[in-house]
């Protein structure tokens, strides 16, 4: 027969599962967990794609467990999202020691949530050191297990895709981007893909955690590209919810039709990034890695658009590793048009449309579908806001308005 002590710790146990359970207590979990693994793995965290999977992993994973807790002999039930997570970290030909690290790192994190848990223990409940034994048994088996077992999925992924015409694709997609040098025929011939085209690359991935599916809806979207650009079509995937695509044109794609390709799919948790056009190997390369810093962007602001274009969002692009300068070239080129507010918004999209378009009152109107008038009194509103007028200092206004989406502030009261 139990004691009261084991009597008093289920009890305990009991109660603890139900709590932390709750949606708001498994955030403060994720957070803690997820929070401790990024800082440590800074490839994981460059990526957004591989962030949703971590979340969406360590969030799955918490909440089997502790469906489990009151098990005595702890059990390994893991859920899809763990795995999928490894998937993406093998597809991005990353080493497994990455998802080692991802445990690795996770269980000191745990360790220490668990420690934090036991020591709110009241005086009248459990043996805060029987608390801890307990949650660090169940915890500490569960990541050893799940270890074990991602290994082998790791592993098998990374033998699937060693093996057939895809894993072949894949492997020069990652030689070209690294720059390593091949035959250009031999490499054209692989690929199934015309190198010497002009080369455009765009990044699809699914918002959030990617179900099943996601990336048959992501080829879909590519092959739609393809499709209005009457363009050759490159994919390779890149996670559970990313596929990387590129398109062979003799042309330089025009922006509207891939704005069109991806609205007439209707696939509104789908998004897009686009890189520049350019040539050969080189143009693959390059294009692809503007397409992913646009996908870093897109995925930092609050705005969702379906499709970012790096031409766009460049310059911002090249600053926005420099917070604390970005957000000084923000307050000093925009003084009060950096706000909050409709109004302001508003204001904000006809200066940055009426810059993109070489300062024409016309164009700016059109592109907006309102009067010239109404554009003009917009310019005057900023002008008055900024303090200077927009023909003075373009560029730093440009690149300030573009950084504003990712860096918020609230201009210092006079």
């Amino acid at each position: 027969m139990a004691g009261s002590g084991e009597r008093d710790l289920a009890a305990w146990i009991h109660q603890y599962a139900v709590d932390a359970a709750r949606d708001e207590n498994v955030d403060v979990f994720v957070a803690r967990v997820d929070a401790a693994i990024l800082a440590e793995i800074p490839v994981l965290a460059e990526d957004p794609v591989l962030v949703a999977d971590l979340h969406a992993s360590t969030r799955a994973q918490y909440q089997v467990f502790l469906s489990l807790l009151e098990r005595k002999k702890q059990e390994l039930l893991l859920p899809p999202q763990a795995v999928d997570l490894v998937l993406s970290i093998a597809r991005r030909q990353l080493d497994l020691a990455v998802v080692l690290k991802v445990y690795r790192v996770a269980l000191g994190a745990v360790w220490e949530y668990f420690t934090e848990v036991a020591a709110e223990v009241p005086e009248d409940g459990p043996d805060r050191a029987d608390v801890l034994i307990y949650l660090w048994d169940h915890g500490g088996t569960w990541i050893n297990e799940a270890v074990e077992q991602l290994i082998g999925v790791f592993s098998a992924e990374r033998e699937a895709t060693m093996q057939g015409a895809l894993a072949r694709r894949t492997e020069t997609v990652h030689a070209l981007l690294r720059g390593e040098q091949m035959p250009l025929d031999e490499a054209t011939r692989v690929l199934g893909h015309p190198l010497r085209a002009l080369q455009t690359a765009v990044v699809l991935w699914v918002e959030g955690a990617p179900g099943a599916g996601a990336l048959e809806a992501l080829a879909e979207v590519a092959h739609s590209f393809g499709t209005a650009l009457a363009a050759g079509l490159l994919t390779v995937p890149a996670g559970s919810g990313e596929l990387w695509c590129w398109l062979a044109t003799s042309e330089p794609p025009d922006p509207a039709a891939l704005e069109t390709a991806l609205a007439a799919v209707q696939a509104a948790e789908v998004r897009a990034a686009v890189g520049t056009t350019a040539a050969g190997v080189t143009g693959f390369r390059d294009s692809h890695r503007e397409a992913v810093d646009a996908q870093r962007y897109a995925a930092s602001v609050a705005a969702r658009r379906p499709l970012t274009s790096y031409v766009d969002v460049e310059l911002a692009c090249l600053v926005s590793g420099h917070e604390a300068g970005a957000r000084a070239l923000i307050r000093r080129e925009l003084g009060g048009l950096a706000g909050a507010g409709s109004a302001l918004d508003r204001v904000r999209e006809t200066v940055a449309t009426y810059l993109a378009s070489g300062g024409n009152v016309e164009h700016t109107a059109e592109t907006l579908h309102v009067h010239k008038n109404t554009v003009r009194y917009r310019l005057s509103q900023a002008e008055e806001l900024i303090g200077r007028p927009l023909a003075e200092r373009r560029t730093e206004l440009g690149v300030a308005l573009a950084c504003l989406e990712r860096y918020p502030v609230v201009p210092p009261s006079k």
